[in-house]
């Protein structure tokens, strides 16, 4: 984990390289999610469309089209904070991770579930679209991109305690981000597989959506345009047994007074087969269901 901080910090404060093919560094900064990457141009004497003015659907629409037709490559390197927190609670509190049982829910558990992974490395090739207001604007996180992308890591989270696994997932993904001055919209569709270098994890294969949307001009109990969902199904690659399902709505509050800052309150629920997990991890009978709440701050 400490390599994961050394890594995300060295490339946060690093520039950009004159005279090389890089487009930028960027980095998202979340409690459940933070990550920084490298974007390099495949079409170095080509400009990647800006797709400011078209619709969301246009854009599905262009990034399929030439979905074959790559013009970036990227690298990130995430950590999940929550994850990792619940790591640490468990390991140095473990009194206090035992006293947080409410009948059959942890609650640290609840709150710190969402990722099975501390840290991970990323590499994407694909096509990518950017959204620019002025030419002399800086992309950011405005982004909009379908292609393959590759995740590995070396250590998978089961109830708060993590596992040596070195484990990678393959998927295709249509992945977006615009933040307008008053709008922010995030939108990720993936199907994929994750295969386990620990045999006591089992194989998967998994399909993914999840758009978030916040109007800081809306009223803040519109749902419509403050709210977001999360969906997930996962089978096993070998039975095709269910092995878990996962859903999350999402209410999204703007802070007035504030600029771009608003305040999230997931609540969602997963099912756990027991069909995730084989040898010494392998919970007979098990046939979990699991209340997830997720408080979340975005700015």
């Amino acid at each position: 984990m400490k390599f994961c901080f050394i890594l995300i910090l060295s490339l946060l404060f690093a520039r950009t390289l004159s005279g090389e093919n890089l487009i930028e560094h960027d980095y998202e900064i979340d409690a459940y999610y933070t990550n920084v990457s490298t974007f390099i141009d495949l079409e170095p004497d080509r400009n990647i469309t800006n797709a400011i003015d078209m619709s969301e659907r246009d854009i599905y629409t262009q990034l399929l089209n030439k979905a074959f037709s790559p013009n970036i490559f990227l690298f990130e390197a995430s950590c999940n904070p929550m994850a990792i927190l619940g790591l640490y609670v468990r390991k140095q509190y473990n009194n206090l991770y035992d006293e947080s049982n409410v009948q059959d829910m942890n609650l640290v558990k609840v709150i710190t579930a969402g990722f099975e992974e501390p840290y991970s490395f990323s590499f994407f090739v694909g096509r990518m679209m950017i959204f620019k207001t002025h030419k002399n604007d800086r992309v950011g996180k405005n982004r909009a991109y379908m292609g393959v992308l590759v995740d590995i890591g070396d250590k998978t989270i089961k109830d708060n305690v993590a596992y040596n696994n070195k484990w990678m997932d393959i998927e295709y993904k249509l992945k977006g981000t615009r933040a307008k001055t008053d709008v922010d919209l995030d939108w990720s569709f993936r199907v994929g597989a994750k295969i386990n270098g620990n045999k006591n994890f089992v194989n998967s294969l998994y399909i993914g959506a999840r758009r978030s949307s916040i109007d800081y001009k809306k009223n803040i109990y519109s749902l419509r345009y403050n709210s977001a969902f999360s969906t997930m199904i996962a089978l096993s690659a070998d039975t095709f047994k269910l092995i878990n399902y996962e859903i999350i709505l999402e209410k999204k509050i703007p802070i007035s007074g504030s600029e771009k800052m608003s305040f999230g309150i997931g609540i969602g629920y997963r099912y756990n087969s027991g069909n995730k997990y084989r040898g010494t991890l392998k919970e007979e009978g098990i046939d979990n269901h699991q209340l997830l709440i997720r408080p979340n701050l975005k700015w």
